[in-house]
């Protein structure tokens, strides 16, 4: 539950917990009771939260899937993204889940695995094409690969790593919230760099 009480604390549930861990039990089961490895338990969990948030029954959530805003972890799962689930996709809540949502290329849903149908990637010409637009220094053969699996997440850290700078030794608790007047924070840099900061 580590990950989902970090969620639900970001989306302000913190002091609902009990319910989104009840709310869990039933997008697990209209899911299909899949193996929870993200991102699989991201879905359960996004799920869980928007039956929290919305209050809605099972029976409300199954019949208006169709025209519900749900997380998009949920509808690119029911199209089939992260593969056939073990016991095959619950109905109807998929069919009803899919209805005017279709893959980019028109298809209601993939068949099969999806990585099979990928064409082969080209990392050397990612790599020239990512160092004329972000500098020969700033990319490496890390940032090639964080491209190739996650494109607009690894563009939208670059946009914000330009305005914001390197944020990556920040302490994750000074990074996700602000500072409270009168808290006093360690910074370490490195080797010799401690830094006490205090607002």
């Amino acid at each position: 539950y580590t990950n989902l009480l970090f969620q639900s604390k970001q989306l302000g549930l913190s002091g609902r917990f009990a319910e989104v861990k009840k709310a869990y039990a039933l997008a697990n089961k209209l899911l299909g009771d899949i193996p929870k490895v993200t991102p699989s338990s991201k879905t359960v969990g996004d799920l869980a939260q928007f039956i929290t948030t919305t209050k809605i029954s099972q029976e409300e959530l199954v019949q208006n899937a169709a025209i519900l805003p749900l997380p998009n972890s949920v509808v690119e799962y029911m199209q089939g993204a992260l593969g056939p689930p073990p016991g095959g996709f619950p109905e109807p809540f998929r069919t009803n889940v899919l209805k005017g949502r279709p893959l980019k290329d028109g298809r209601d849903c993939f068949v099969g695995r999806p990585g099979s149908e990928l064409p082969s990637y080209d990392f050397k010409s990612a790599e020239k094409n990512l160092k004329e637009a972000y500098g020969e220094k700033r990319i490496t053969h890390k940032e090639v690969l964080s491209h190739a699996l996650y494109p607009s997440v690894f563009k939208d850290y670059l946009a914000f790593e330009k305005t914001f700078g390197d944020c990556s030794r920040l302490p994750t608790h000074m990074f996700l919230r602000p500072m409270p007047v009168g808290e006093e924070s360690q910074l370490h840099l490195g080797q010799g760099k401690d830094y006490y900061i205090q607002l």
